[in-house]
């Protein structure tokens, strides 16, 4: 089976900055482990309003495979991977459910690291309902293996 079967190709990745590093931490707060950055300031192609399983490849090759029970809009848009605002740079303070988000940091700094070197980045899709995307993203990984900018601890 291809590994974009039933994928569709949502467009190219641009941004409008990189390189760009968080401000400093405010007092008593600290960084998640990818909190320090450098990011970019990523421009999403058009994405679907609702949840689904995404690809990105970067100059053609597949780099990360994720899942939102919310709509890939906002999972990939200005809510999620396209802008790191100082918030998700956070850690998590203990016994609190606070901190920012450090999958994130994590890819959207190799967004960064890869459009510096002048790659291109696809975002490819999938559209599924909320209950089905996680299943999707773990029956992609185990037919097609684990991209390298996932995590193994990432996969539920």
């Amino acid at each position: 089976m291809d590994s974009l079967e039933n994928f569709s190709l949502a467009g190219v990745v641009a941004h409008r900055g990189l390189n760009i590093v968080p401000g400093p931490p405010r007092p008593g707060r600290h960084r998640n482990s990818y909190g320090d950055g450098p990011f970019a300031r990523l421009v999403m192609p058009r994405l679907p309003v609702e949840p689904g399983v995404y690809i990105w490849r970067v100059n053609g090759n597949i780099v990360y495979v994720g899942q939102t029970r919310t709509t890939l809009a906002k999972r990939l848009g200005s809510l999620g991977y396209s802008t790191i605002s100082d918030y998700n740079t956070y850690a998590r303070e203990p016994g609190k459910r606070n901190g920012g988000q450090e999958t994130n940091c994590r890819i959207n700094a190799l967004a960064n690291v890869v459009l510096n070197q002048g790659a291109e980045i696809e975002i490819w899709c999938r559209v599924t309902n909320s209950d089905e995307s996680g299943r999707a993203e773990s029956e992609w990984m185990d037919l097609h293996g684990v991209p390298p900018w996932n995590r193994r601890d990432e996969r539920t």
